[in-house]
């Protein structure tokens, strides 16, 4: 369906808006922002730290990216399992080798959709941090609470993304878009800034944004604000189709309990995410 062929009642339709959270095990470190996407979409940092704020925000939203893991591989679970009732201990394993050559991630440190999101990027040894042997399980911790609390005793919310919450990874996602740096654009050393002011340069000319001079400072001084501006963005991708789901009945299977990292399509420029129709 073309513009010309949209009813027109699209036309007064209210613009969607997504939010997106760069979580973290401790307030003051956690980032928000709201996308706002009419003709020109409209970028606002929220000062929204607390799970109180964290939880208006993500129920006004139509689609949240949440950048924090909403599981636990499946392997590291059934180990502690084993463990704790004194059992044989499942064997150690790795998911199949890279095409490029190097073993796949462990098993019991990460979950599949870590496994199927480094390959894909192609991010080498940028690898994903694993949710069950870094500081990352704490942020897990605070997520699926927030997941629990925003069902409010109806049905859980999907781990998989179909639903109101979608699991992102701002750093693929750049890869995805082309908008990688070379530098880190983690931290406060100059060469982090420099990297974000790229980055955030690439999203707003893509995406033709609406930024105050506000949001521009936040995001090139903090890479948690540049991580939710990302977040909500993607969230924008996977509301409209334009990410990679599960397809085989494993990866079904495992992003059900698990989580699923929504990566952006390489073939699908930021234009088309801004306008929000998939090919």
């Amino acid at each position: 369906m073309t513009a010309d062929e949209w009813p027109e009642t699209a036309a007064t339709d209210p613009p969607m808006v997504t939010v997106g959270i760069d979580l973290a095990g401790y307030s003051k470190t956690t980032g928000v922002c709201r996308v706002t996407w009419a003709e020109q979409p409209v970028v606002e940092l929220l000062n929204a730290r607390n799970d109180e704020d964290l939880l208006t925000a993500m129920r006004a939203a139509g689609k949240t990216g949440l950048d924090s893991p909403v599981g636990w591989p499946v392997a590291f679970t059934s180990l502690l399992a084993a463990h704790q009732a004194g059992t044989k201990l499942p064997v150690r394993s790795r998911y199949m080798p890279h095409p490029g050559g190097p073993d796949g991630l462990g098993t019991f440190t990460h979950r599949l959709t870590d496994d199927l999101a480094w390959k894909r990027t192609g991010a080498g040894k940028q690898r994903p941090l694993s949710v069950a042997a870094d500081k990352l399980g704490v942020v897990a911790m605070r997520a699926v609470d927030l997941l629990e609390r925003l069902a409010d005793a109806g049905p859980a919310i999907p781990r998989d993304g179909s639903g109101s919450v979608v699991e992102v990874y701002p750093a693929f996602a750049l890869i995805q878009w082309g908008l990688a740096s070379k530098a880190s654009y983690k931290g406060s050393t100059p060469g982090a800034h420099a990297a974000r002011v790229e980055i955030l340069a690439g999203l707003a000319d893509g995406l033709d944004l609406g930024l105050s001079e506000y949001v521009r400072d936040r995001c090139t001084r903090s890479d948690h604000d540049l991580d939710a501006l990302i977040s909500a963005v993607v969230a924008r991708a996977a509301a409209c189709g334009m990410t990679h789901l599960p397809t085989t009945d494993e990866e079904q299977a495992m992003a059900a309990v698990e989580g699923w990292i929504h990566l952006p399509r390489q073939d699908i420029p930021l234009t088309v995410v801004r306008d929000g129709v998939a090919p």
